[in-house]
């Protein structure tokens, strides 16, 4: 009988693990400060494998950023894409429509859920580490993230911001997602002071849950303004 089983690549399990090793890293220390050492020894490989794979630490710090895309993508992406394929619809002449509202509304919630649920998984929490680090400090890894994923779903709920409110500028819609997507953002970059404010000891199933009804309503009511 023929194994038809694909052969595990070393090479890109060794390359993952220097990654996820490299996130924590990078995360608890900054680029600066972590090393080549330590991000080997927590990957279990031999430390000349990180020049090799990424031509240094430089190389693997942006080989960082472009992994938490993929990943982000993957998580979220294809909300993204229906809300693109909303978008792509064309707006009838007297405007969008009772039902197009509705639908566009329900994206938007659809994204704002996943995305609490994205920044509530514990894996999420050193990626959000390196990406506050990276808005206080970009680098050319920050053109990554936003080029990789940030600039396409900005520009996405803008638009579909706009349809929902047409009276809205560009600017007043920017504004707007700014204060629907730092509902979310909170709860992850200030989660150490909110968790102590709620007396909760850990954000888990029923918290997403009080998360999601509150934010969700505040979005709805944002969006449903005629301001």
């Amino acid at each position: 009988m023929n194994d038809t089983t694909k052969p595990i690549d070393r090479g890109d399990t060794t390359r993952r693990q220097l990654l996820e090793a490299a996130i924590a890293e990078f995360a608890r220390d900054g680029f600066h400060a972590a090393s080549n050492r330590a991000i080997a020894q927590r990957a279990q490989v031999n430390q000349a494998l990180i020049g090799y794979h990424f031509g240094g630490k430089e190389g693997l710090y942006l080989a960082v950023f472009q992994f938490l895309c993929e990943e982000i993508r993957g998580r979220v992406g294809p909300v993204v894409g229906l809300i693109e394929a909303h978008l792509s619809q064309p707006v009838p002449n007297g405007g969008p429509t009772a039902e197009d509202r509705e639908q566009a509304i329900a994206l938007v919630e659809r994204l704002v859920e996943g995305m609490i649920r994205l920044f509530a998984d514990p894996q999420a929490k050193s990626w959000a580490q390196l990406i506050l680090r990276e808005q206080q400090e970009p680098t050319k890894a920050f053109d990554i993230l936003y080029e990789g994923f940030m600039c396409r779903a900005l520009r996405v709920v803008t638009g579909t911001v706009r349809r929902i409110r047409p009276q809205d500028s560009q600017e007043q819609a920017s504004i707007v997602v700014a204060s629907i997507l730092g509902q979310i953002l909170v709860f992850r970059a200030a989660r150490t002071a909110l968790l102590r404010h709620l007396g909760w000891d850990d954000i888990g199933p029923a918290q997403i849950d009080a998360i999601l009804r509150q934010v969700k309503a505040n979005a709805n009511a944002i969006l449903r303004s005629k301001d």
